[in-house]
């Protein structure tokens, strides 16, 4: 499924926009990118270094605001899919049940990310797979990129490749990375123990607060194969870094034999996710990073529909650039801030630190979060998606 252009080995490419990461924040970039600068799409390329379709740790919940965003770029995915209509929160014994009809699209993100791709493919999007980036240098106002295969020289250079972003490690000054650990494994539904499936409801289970676990168990019902199954996972985001370390292997190794899975942890899968501060640096002359790369909220960890939000952010800033042949991309962290990503970042960071502080029942923060701010947030996402 590769759209690449043939050049000899040696030669140097020119291109105005690079685009590392073929993931949603990558795609979403592109394609807002082609429905509001289409010449400027059309001098632009995507590169990978997965080939498609390829598989991601991730739960696969796709809510918030991801369906007005794919509607605003109509974009239609026909894909397996599991509709999750109850998120129960979980402490101790008391629960707090957050519903909404079809309020989660389940997917598995082989399919999500291989659709997105593929639209975009339709609409003339060149991506380069099996590519990754190895080498980046500022010359004049442009950059030299060097990958595995060639070089290349782009006017803007945008990072939508994941957490443990190359394109950030290459271009922002060191520092210490908030990332929070992670793992995952999927597992057949077994009905003795798994009813969330037949009753289309998410479980995040805050009681590990109390051994210091700053984050959640989860326990996703999906479509895997086509066979009904449960991602079970445990997060850390670890916003209080003062705080000991909770022993996330001893809870999620308790939480899986609860639920009669016997797996040793060499079979569990891992990765970490970026959360997004104040202080992280999001850009430099030439660059700009999104999603992952430049992270997300540290409170229940959604990413999809962020992703999804930053390519409308990155596209903006990159076509006003172009416009005002100003590359320095100074004001792009004000842009993400003023935008409904960088409100929901913000406040969902407020909810971590009191969530996950000790200092206040978890479910009466979750409790009081979503009900004075969730509608609020479905009515935001629908003037996003006139744009």
């Amino acid at each position: 499924m590769v759209s690449q252009k043939l050049n000899t080995e040696d030669s140097v490419l020119d291109y105005a926009v690079m685009i590392v990461g073929g993931g949603p924040a990558g795609i979403s970039t592109w394609l807002h990118l082609q429905k509001h600068a289409p010449q400027l799409a059309d001098s632009s390329l995507v590169i990978e270094k997965a080939v498609f379709p390829r598989d991601k740790l991730c739960a696969g919940g796709v809510g918030g605001w991801s369906a007005e965003v794919l509607e605003h770029l109509e974009v239609e995915l026909d894909i397996p899919s599991l509709f999750v209509s109850d998120v129960e929160f979980r402490f101790g014994k008391e629960t707090y049940h957050l519903r909404q009809t079809n309020l989660f699209r389940v997917v598995q993100r082989i399919d999500f990310d291989h659709a997105l791709v593929k639209t975009a493919l339709n609409r003339g999007l060149e991506l380069h797979e099996d590519e990754m980036l190895i080498d980046v240098a500022h010359d004049q106002n442009r950059l030299t990129v060097k990958t595995n295969k060639r070089k290349y020289s782009v006017q803007t250079l945008i990072g939508a490749d994941g957490a443990l972003s190359v394109v950030r490690r290459k271009l922002t000054p060191p520092h210490k990375p908030r990332l929070a650990p992670t793992i995952q494994i999927f597992a057949p539904v077994d009905p003795q123990y798994d009813t969330e499936f037949n009753e289309n409801r998410m479980v995040l289970d805050l009681t590990p607060i109390r051994e210091g676990l700053q984050g959640y168990v989860w326990h996703f019902p999906c479509l895997r194969g086509g066979v009904p199954s449960i991602a079970h996972g445990i997060g850390d985001f670890r916003i209080h870094n003062d705080k000991p370390r909770a022993d996330m292997k001893k809870i999620f190794s308790r939480e899986l034999k609860s639920r009669n899975i016997h797996r040793e942890p060499k079979s569990w899968s891992s990765h970490p996710i970026r959360w997004l501060s104040n202080e992280d640096t999001v850009s430099q002359p030439n660059v700009l990073l999104a999603g992952d790369a430049a992270g997300i909220e540290p409170a229940l960890g959604g990413g999809i529909h962020l992703a999804l939000s930053y390519g409308e952010i990155v596209a903006h800033a990159t076509i006003d650039a172009f416009h005002k042949n100003d590359f320095s991309f100074q004001d792009y962290k004000q842009r993400l801030q003023s935008h409904l990503v960088g409100k929901y970042i913000s406040e969902c960071t407020h909810l971590a630190l009191e969530m996950y502080g000790g200092r206040r029942d978890p479910l009466n923060v979750v409790r009081a979060f979503f009900t004075k701010r969730y509608e609020r947030y479905n009515l935001l996402s629908l003037l996003l998606s006139k744009k």
